[in-house]
């Protein structure tokens, strides 16, 4: 979008009025993978100092860790312009500047102008959430994944089998996924029921529930990086 005609200016003019008031990061991109406009939730998810100039910048330009994923996020860019549709991808980096890995559903959708013509990209970012088999048959809405968590009882190697034991996966397939022995799955549940006062799932699942473990993620189950779904 070199010199957009007066047609594309006025469609861009329209979506930024709307985006500006937006609580969710909005933003706008070139067919050439350059930012045009963000609002200031996007200023925020993505770390960008207020006094640098996105306008006419490409990703790796900001001065941000995230810009190490660039190559990822034009891809992202591209597939959109191609397939002119909606592409979605699950984006894990340090957004708003944070110490610990959070993961964000990533939408692009196509800007048309009264051509039928795609001239820009458009894209937003909401937390991923995490809906539990416990979440969908208690009607629950989901909570948002997090890779922190204020409990102190449980080990790190818990921690990663709780977050497995909530998407109700079994004992061999916790071992499978840690290439370790069903007996030590075996003994870490043993271990984690002690710790949690409870003798049966059900009673766990309401323990985490209320220990508010239900949308913790181990960090490293998840990656830096952009994952296309």
């Amino acid at each position: 979008m070199d010199s957009p005609d007066k047609s594309n200016e006025f469609y861009l003019k329209g979506l930024i009025a709307m985006m500006e008031h937006l609580s969710e990061p909005w933003g706008i991109k070139d067919l050439a993978s350059r930012h045009l406009y963000m609002n200031r939730a996007a200023d925020l998810y993505t770390n960008t100092p207020l006094n640098f100039d996105i306008a006419g910048k490409r990703d790796d330009e900001f001065p941000a860790d995230w810009a190490e994923s660039a190559a990822d996020f034009v891809e992202h860019d591209k597939m959109t312009e191609i397939s002119r549709d909606r592409v979605a991808v699950i984006e894990t980096h340090y957004w708003y500047g944070k110490d610990s890995l959070t993961p964000f559903i990533s939408e692009k959708l196509p800007i048309y102008n009264d051509k039928k013509e795609v001239f820009g990209v458009m894209w937003n970012a909401k937390p991923l959430n995490t809906l539990s088999p416990l979440n969908y048959i208690n009607h629950q809405k989901p909570s948002v994944l997090t890779t922190e968590t204020n409990s102190t009882i449980f080990t790190r190697a818990e921690l990663d089998v709780i977050f497995l034991m909530l998407q109700r996966l079994s004992v061999k397939e916790i071992a499978k996924i840690y290439n370790i022995s069903n007996k030590t799955i075996e003994n870490r549940i043993y271990n984690i029921y002690q710790k949690s006062d409870v003798h049966t799932q059900q009673q766990f699942e309401e323990f985490c529930k209320y220990a508010q473990l239900d949308s913790y993620i181990p960090d490293r189950l998840i990656a830096k990086g952009i994952q296309f779904i």
